[in-house]
């Protein structure tokens, strides 16, 4: 190669890294984007976290990091908790509920349900009992009711379970389509749960199933 034709070529990408042609690195994806239902970084969190509270399906795939064979989910980041936490309420039929005030305390409760005599199901479906499969099943209610913080990716609270005597626990959250879901890295407690804005810890009953 000649010293003439070297320094054409050096003109020539010169040239186009000052027009910003190709030479330029992609600009990186937002700290705070989730994986939208390709698998890319692409959704802001804030559009996100909107159209979880607006109950449309989180965008078809907000949450999803893959779309098969094998489906995972990220847990919420520290900033993600603190936009989505406070003021809002998780929870799923008549099996667990909690409202995250942003004064730092939580509320809700949980049901421990077990199988009964058929005399303690008058009904088909209520609130602390449910006839299914033919058995009987009757629910205590425990309350959730102390101060949560989060940490480290984690929110940090009152056990899942509403009994004293598990004390605290830290849990990781994730959106999945429109859904949280509530596990310790171990343990994921029950199925998909509703994410809902304000405080709405009354009881609702649909088809259940005795999910934790």
């Amino acid at each position: 190669m000649t010293k003439t034709s070297r320094i054409g070529l050096g003109l020539i990408a010169a040239a186009c890294l000052a027009a910003g042609a190709a030479f330029a690195e992609p600009a990186p994806p937002a700290a705070d984007n989730v994986p939208g239902s390709t698998g890319r970084l692409d959704v802001p969190f804030a559009k996100a976290l909107r159209m979880m509270l607006n109950n449309d399906g989180g965008g078809g795939g907000i949450g999803y990091t893959t779309a098969g064979p094998v489906f995972t989910a990220p847990a919420l980041t520290d900033s993600q908790l603190k936009a989505a936490l406070p003021g809002n309420t998780i929870r799923r039929e008549l099996a667990w509920a909690a409202y995250f005030d942003p004064d730092g305390t939580v509320e809700g409760w949980k049901r421990d349900w077990s199988k009964a005599d058929m005399s303690k199901c008058p009904t088909p479906l209520g609130y602390d009992y449910e006839v299914e499969d033919g058995a009987c099943y009757t629910a205590v209610k425990n309350v959730i009711s102390g101060k949560y913080e989060i940490r480290n990716g984690q929110v940090c609270m009152p056990a899942y379970s509403g009994k004293p005597e598990d004390g605290r626990a830290c849990y990781y959250i994730a959106f999945i389509t429109a859904f949280a879901v509530i596990g310790d890295g171990k343990t994921v407690y029950g199925g998909g749960k509703d994410f809902v804005k304000g405080k709405v810890l009354e009881s609702y009953t649909t088809a259940f199933n005795h999910a934790r």
